[in-house]
This record gives structure tokens, C-alpha cells and sequence, in this order.
């Protein structure tokens, strides 16, 4: 699967656009960033975390979920490779609200209930819509009610939810089991034809 295959896809996934930190993850070479700063890596615990609220979003049905599949490791590994230092930072932030909005509930994430974890993604959830709602106001000067232009309208981190999930589907659709088990996998297409009648309960085709 190429860049562009990919973007179509997740973006399809979401149902409407893409963060632009992602677009250009799949859009740009996935290289070692050279900056003065650590590598970026996540803490054991942490990795547990990423990986399990992937699996909150894509479960284990009669298929493997997100979990399974490796989508924590990937979600590590694209964050790293593809990514800003800024957003990677970010979103190590955002593992540390998940953690709190835990404590809240009596313990850490990895301790807590299904439905207790499934209630903090969910107020991540919320939380990222506002985060997200409030870098679109910061963008717009409120005297004309353009977009701002220089520094100000540098584009800003994306909240840590929407990465979580948009890298989630990314991982999971682009993984063996997404493409052979969930999509309708063709490993060797023939010949193209740009109208084919689906069949009722036909799954999608996966961009291999």
C-alpha cells in the first residue's frame, strides 16, 4: 500500500478529514528526526495504555482486535519515525490525563474495569473535540474573522485522542488481519475496472 492508498483509507475510516500532523506522516518519508531532543519512546506502562485503549477502539470480535494485531507498537513506532517532537510531546500529555482521569476513578488505567476504561477513552474523547474546538478559535482573528497570518497561525498539535484513534485504524486496516480478515483482500488484481457491483454483505476492498 502506498501513502496516498493509505490517506484514502484512514481517512475514509474517519469519515472526513484527516489531522494534518498525519496527512503528513503518510504523505512524507517516515525518517530519523534529527533534533537535540531524546528519541521519542514511551515507559512500559504507557505502551500497556496506548495499547489498550487501541483495543477499546477496535475489540476482539470473531477477529483479533487492535491489540493483537501489534497497533501499540505501531502507534509507538509512527509517532517517533513520522511525527514532531511538539506532537510527540503532546501526546505523552495525553497518556498522562488518561492516567489521571483514572486515579480519579480509584486507580491506574491498567487497573480499572472494561467499563471503567471505556468511560475515560470516552472523556478523552470529549476532551479532544474541545481541544480541538479551541485551536480552530485561536486561528481565527476575532476583529476580521480570517484566519490569522504569520507565527499565530502556525498549525497546532493535534489533541491526543484523535492521533490515538487515527493511527489506530491506520495500524489495524493496513495489518494482515485488518486486510485479509476484515476488507476483501486481492493479492494479485487484475486488470482495472472502475465500476464492479458489490455483492450484499461484501466487505471492502483493502488497498494492497
Amino acid at each position: 500500500m502506498n501513502r496516498r492508498d493509505a490517506l484514502n483509507r484512514v481517512a475514509i475510516l474517519m469519515g472526513g478529514a484527516l489531522s494534518a500532523p498525519t496527512m503528513a506522516a503518510l504523505l512524507e518519508s517516515c525518517t530519523s528526526k534529527e533534533s537535540a531532543s531524546a528519541p521519542f519512546s514511551l515507559s512500559a506502562d504507557y505502551q500497556e495504555i496506548v495499547a489498550q485503549i487501541a483495543d477499546i477502539i477496535i475489540p476482539a470480535t470473531d477477529t483479533p482486535g487492535a491489540k493483537e494485531v501489534g497497533v501499540g507498537p505501531f502507534i509507538e513506532m509512527m509517532i517517533k519515525d513520522c511525527y514532531s517532537d511538539a506532537q510527540g510531546a503532546h501526546f505523552k500529555e495525553g497518556l498522562k490525563m488518561v492516567e489521571d482521569k483514572a486515579k480519579e476513578m480509584g486507580g491506574s488505567f491498567m487497573s480499572l474495569t472494561g467499563d471503567q476504561q471505556i468511560e475515560v477513552v470516552k472523556a478523552m474523547e470529549a476532551e479532544a473535540k474541545t481541544e480541538e474546538q479551541k485551536a480552530k478559535e485561536a486561528q481565527i482573528d476575532p476583529e476580521t474573522g480570517k484566519v490569522k497570518e504569520g507565527s499565530a497561525a502556525e498549525e497546532p498539535v493535534t489533541p491526543f485522542f484523535l492521533i490515538m484513534k487515527e493511527l489506530t485504524l491506520f495500524g489495524y486496516f493496513t495489518s494482515e488481519v485488518g486486510m485479509k480478515e476484515e476488507l476483501d483482500y486481492v493479492p494479485i488484481p487484475g486488470r482495472y475496472e472502475g465500476c464492479i457491483p458489490l455483492k450484499e454483505g461484501q466487505k471492502a476492498y483493502a488497498l494492497g
